[in-house]
């Protein structure tokens, strides 16, 4: 019998009505209060003075609007707007309220004509920077739009040849602003009138960084320098500094690559998984755990992306590196659970991994040497200007590290991996790049001589990038991976090999549509073709094992997707899409049919059914609407919400309290339905300090209505009648993420906070009541401080404190007559190993930046555990004297990691 569950519509309710009473509070006018006046032949410029008095507001007004109104009037408990509406209905004056203590007085034609707050506020705005020397001015007060909005139409051109430069990207900073100059170098943005800092760039050219008084809506022509100005590590980024309160999209994390460098790191490796670790709603299960979990997720429910192709693992060495080479990272976003339409294939998060392209004018040299691993990477032009390519790699030599932890197991063991990035950037013509990149990596690993893992990826991508004008451009994608691991159980008498592999062809086509600075739609569609080899088990020599493997799985994904983003007005934006994904697992297959298909079971096999080559044994379609909204409630705080609906069709499967890099994938078919799962998300988020302070609050809800887990003493291992070893159910997850974050200074840092539950309820599992689920972590708390007194030097520290993850222990044994000791468990995961926390410290220094110089060098000493707790990996149970159940201990890294790395570029 399934379970089933009704959404919470009680969580989207609250949400609401979170929303209409912030909206509510924010709105209350100041002249809703209760006045009395007297007046008789007065002067309205002296009325308007003594109900400011009374009101504590302040009236703006012409003189010569008012110098000539008498005023008489007499009232006792009438509103301030009930009055105002009197004492003006004889004249030609009417009132507009500005702000929370403002009240403009203009003509009625005026406000007729529907004049804004925003045209005021932008007539103040440009007013203010009137004094200042700026570097251009656009337009004139006098010609400003009622909406207080100009259209700044401009020209980009080449200084040497005064043609139009195509495709210079045009960013007004501090704003969500930004288009792209058409064939023949133009562009046009729509901004409100004031102060604005322009950035324009384009790949050959020297940046354009400029500061406008746009006054109206005007014309701008500028001229674009060729060559580069190299410095060390600067990014020009699209990302304002209210990003966090303007962006529409719930949900939403952008990890900046130079805070990846600064933060402490296991042996000297700065990580990309491990920094998002320090992010809200976030964790993992512990060290030595591959992957992360996201929202109470688990690690296979995350699409893992970089450039466009799919990763099925994220994790170097067991997790304690990731596969992503900060030396390549020019972009990192992490989309939790409420994703755009233009993602699908997983419940509960997306991490997009962008990589740097190589330098079309000049080559550089990077790289690091520390104590476990070095890296090195190259990137030029091949033909200047027109090809480029960066290439690169990682190498661990970690064996001798080991022998340093006190655990004799972890001693007699062996780490090593490797990891390599090739791409290649050719411009053809103005209008299109077509990109070459390819990743490669292998991981080596044995425990103690009883096991070893090895796992390989490849990967490899070509895209088209087209820009068919300023408003339309494509991307066009074309990929491929393979993913193949083993496990070898070095046992003399049940030893054993198990491969596993998993390969995919990927295709994506994704338009970008902006007619405006206000909207910009994304559409297009994906296809992915899956290979899995589910497993096959050889036994090894001597063993008494007898060899089994599981046939070839097939299966079509495909998805057609549009999202728009759309900025109602100043208060409003809304991120709106629809997502509709079609799965089809494909023959050749012999599939069993079963007495009960509902709860199929290897004794009940009641025939079978064959498929041919390419034949669809099972089809499933589902639309997936997906909806973030943002609430301006000021001009440094907003509200935002989310739903996403998502649909998963390919799983890990295991039944351990982790994944391992050997735990195979399962698709989707005839007796394992898709995963699916109703996602929302509520947040307030506050910027201080001339926004270099953010706070935010967010909630979440997931409701998965499709999962599974695994009997009790399940077989998975190349188990052809998998389906048979599953039980179906619903699960649940919930918290409250808090952050807040100094962004700069020679203090800066930011301190996050998650309380999340995760929990599960399938049939036949713990009486049908729901339980913990193996990554359910309550309390995750992470803080970082960063003391950078100038550009050579930082010291960084970070504390992480996580509740441990459940166990499910023995509560008692019986022993029977033969003597034998057996175990009475709990329910499923009602203990909990002991809570986990770490402090981690570094120190960078003798970065130069000096423009004469070659190259640039610098060294990190970093300390990772510094007080050497000995965090339990995990907790089994042994016989104890007595026949007592003895609960022990295993932990990883028992000890402090120091580390010293020396880093270096040419310039």
């Amino acid at each position: 019998m399934k379970i089933k569950q009704k959404l919470p519509l009680l969580f989207l309710t609250l949400s609401l009505s979170i929303l209409f009473y912030i909206q509510g509070f924010s709105q209350d006018s100041v002249l809703g209060k209760i006045v009395d006046v007297n007046y008789s032949g007065e002067q309205l410029s002296k009325v308007l003075d003594d109900l400011g008095q009374q009101l504590k507001v302040d009236f703006y007004y012409k003189k010569d609007d008012v110098d000539d109104q008498l005023v008489s009037i007499q009232s006792d408990d009438r509103t301030a707007e009930s009055i105002l509406s009197d004492i003006l209905e004889t004249t030609r004056l009417g009132f507009l309220e500005y702000g929370e203590g403002s009240v403009i007085i203009i003509p009625r034609t005026v406000i007729n004509q529907t004049l804004s707050v925003n045209y005021y506020e932008a007539r103040e705005e440009a007013s203010k920077a009137s004094e200042k020397e700026e570097n251009i001015v656009i337009g004139s007060l006098d010609e400003l739009k009622g909406d207080g909005m100009a259209t700044v139409t401009g020209t980009i051109l080449d200084a040497e040849n005064e043609e139009g430069v195509i495709g210079a990207t045009v960013i007004v900073q501090n704003t969500d602003i930004k288009t792209i100059t058409d064939i023949d170098g133009n562009f046009e943005v729509e901004v409100p009138a004031g102060v604005h800092f322009l950035n324009i760039s384009y790949v050959g050219y020297e940046d354009l960084n400029l500061t406008t008084r746009v006054l109206s809506s005007g014309t701008l022509q500028l001229t674009m320098e060729k060559g580069a100005v190299i410095l060390d590590e600067v990014t020009v980024s699209a990302q304002s500094a209210e990003s966090a309160v303007n962006n529409t999209q719930a949900g939403v994390t952008k990890i900046d690559v130079g805070d990846i460098k600064k933060l402490p790191s296991f042996m000297g490796e700065t990580d990309v998984v491990k920094t998002l670790l320090l992010n809200t709603g976030v964790s993992s299960s512990g060290e030595g755990a591959t992957g992360f979990n996201v929202r109470g997720g688990d690690v296979d429910q995350n699409l893992i992306l970089q450039d466009n192709g799919i990763l099925l693992n994220s994790s170097h060495s067991l997790g304690f590196f990731s596969y992503f080479n900060t030396d390549f990272i020019e972009e990192v976003q992490l989309y939790k659970a409420i994703m755009p339409a233009q993602y699908g294939g997983r419940l509960s998060s997306v991490l997009d991994v962008k990589t740097k392209e190589g330098d079309f004018e000049k080559w550089h040299i990077r790289g690091g040497v520390g104590p476990v691993t070095s890296r090195l990477s190259i990137d030029g032009p091949i033909v200047k200007d027109k090809v480029s390519v960066i290439v690169g790699g990682r190498g661990s030599y970690a064996d001798w590290i080991l022998n340093a932890v006190e655990n004799q197991q972890v001693r007699n063991s062996s780490i090593f991996f490797y990891d390599a990035n090739a791409k290649i950037s050719a411009k053809l013509g103005n209008k299109n790049t077509l990109v070459f990149s390819g990743y490669a990596s292998e991981d080596a690993f044995t425990y103690n001589n009883a096991f070893g893992f090895d796992y390989t990826n490849y990967t490899g991508q070509v895209s088209l990038r087209s820009i068919f004008s300023n408003k339309l451009s494509s991307n066009l994608s074309l990929g491929f991976n393979d993913y193949k691991s083993s496990r070898t159980d070095f046992d003399p008498e049940r030893g054993s090999i198990l491969n596993n592999d998993v390969s995919f062809y990927q295709f994506k086509e994704r338009l970008t549509y902006s007619p405006n600075s206000k909207t910009t739609l994304v559409m297009g569609l994906s296809s992915i073709l899956y290979q899995v080899d589910p497993g096959t088990l050889e036994p090894t020599e001597n063993s008494i094992l007898i060899g089994r493997s599981v046939p070839q799985e097939d299966g079509l994904e495909s998805a057609v997707f549009a999202n728009m983003d759309y900025d109602v007005n100043y208060s409003i934006g809304i991120s709106a899409g629809l997502r509709y994904s079609d799965f089809r697992f494909l023959g050749p297959s012999i599939v069993n049919q079963y007495v009960d298909p509902e709860n199929p079971s290897s004794t009940q096999v009641t025939g079978q059914s064959e498929f041919g080559s390419g034949e669809v044994i099972a089809s499933f379609g589902n639309l997936e609407p997906r909806l973030s909204m943002r609430f301006r409630l000021t001009r440094q705080s907003s509200f935002k919400t989310g739903y996403s609906r998502t649909v998963q069709y390919i799983n890990q499967i295991f039944n351990s309290e982790t994944p391992t890099p050997v735990s195979q994938w399962q698709l989707s078919n005839n007796y394992i339905p898709p995963t699916k799962s109703h996602n929302f998300s509520a947040g307030y988020f506050r910027n201080f300090a001339s926004n270099n302070w953010e706070a935010n609050a967010e909630v979440f809800y997931r409701s998965i209505d499709q999962l599974f887990d695994y009997k009790d003493f399940a077989s998975l291992t190349a188990n052809q009648n998998i389906e048979t070893e599953i039980l179906d159910g619903i699960g649940r997850s919930y918290g409250l993420e808090l952050s807040v974050k100094k962004k700069e200074g020679v203090l800066n840092g930011n301190l996050n906070y998650t309380y999340s539950r995760s929990q599960r309820q399938i049939a036949g599992i713990n009486k049908g009541d729901f339980y913990s689920s193996n990554f359910d972590k309550p309390h995750d708390m992470s803080f970082v401080l960063n003391y950078q007194p100038n550009r050579r030097n930082s010291v960084t520290l970070n504390f992480i404190y996580a509740s441990g993850r459940p166990v499910t222990p023995p509560v008692g044994n019986y022993t029977l007559t033969n003597g034998l000791v057996i175990p009475v468990f709990s329910s499923r995961n009602s203990g909990r190993i002991p809570d986990y926390h770490r402090l981690d410290l570094s120190f960078t220094v003798g970065k130069s930046y000096k423009r004469d110089k070659k190259y640039t060098t610098s060294w990190t000493f970093s300390l990772y555990n510094v007080y050497a707790r000995k965090n339990a990996y995990s907790i089994y149970f042994t016989e104890a004297p007595g026949q007592r159940v003895q609960a022990n201990r295993l932990a990883l890294l028992g000890t402090v990691f120091p580390s010293l790395t020396f880093n270096f570029e040419t310039l």
